[in-house]
């Protein structure tokens, strides 16, 4: 799951550059009342055209919620793991789902294990279906990094660290 900003970039460089696995890079265009998803989008763009530039192909796709017209802003966590359920159904073969959560941020143990709990219970309809993997693992590839060093990571003369 990609959402343009320093984790997962990091998180994208990362698995193209020490990994061999086939990806799908998947954005949510989330609209809310915070009117971000322009700008987000717009770095989406530039960072995904950056990356299959210089690294190798890969399959990029999106989808979008749009909760514009609430006064609340939604749990974008919960989000996630709506979309991906949906994602790893899409994608054949899928037996993990990568996402950039830091071991730093706020309550990140009981987010990422609520995600979980939401994508596992969604994917069980699914597999009631016989659809989708018997199993999908989720992944952290860069949980024990800290901001600094994420963005120390990320190539200097790349468009990146700018954005």
């Amino acid at each position: 799951m990609f959402s343009g900003g320093l984790d997962s970039t990091a998180m994208l460089v990362k698995l193209l550059a020490e990994s061999e696995d086939e990806l799908r890079v998947h954005h949510i265009r989330l609209a809310n009342r915070e009117d971000r998803a322009d700008a987000e989008q717009a770095a989406v763009d530039s960072i995904v055209a950056w990356c299959r530039d210089r690294y190798r192909p890969f399959r990029y796709s999106q989808s979008g919620l749009d909760f514009a017209g609430l006064e609340a802003i939604p749990i974008d966590y919960l989000c996630i793991a709506f979309v991906a359920c949906q994602v790893a159904i899409d994608t054949p073969r899928c037996k993990r789902i990568a996402v950039a959560a830091l071991a730093r941020d706020t309550d990140i143990e009981n987010r990422a294990s609520r995600q979980r709990r939401v994508f596992e219970t969604l994917y069980e309809c699914y597999r009631a279906r016989q659809l989708g993997e018997p199993e999908v693992q989720w992944v952290y590839p860069v949980y024990r990094s800290t901001k600094q060093e994420l963005a120390a990571a990320l190539p200097r003369a790349s468009p990146l660290v700018r954005l």
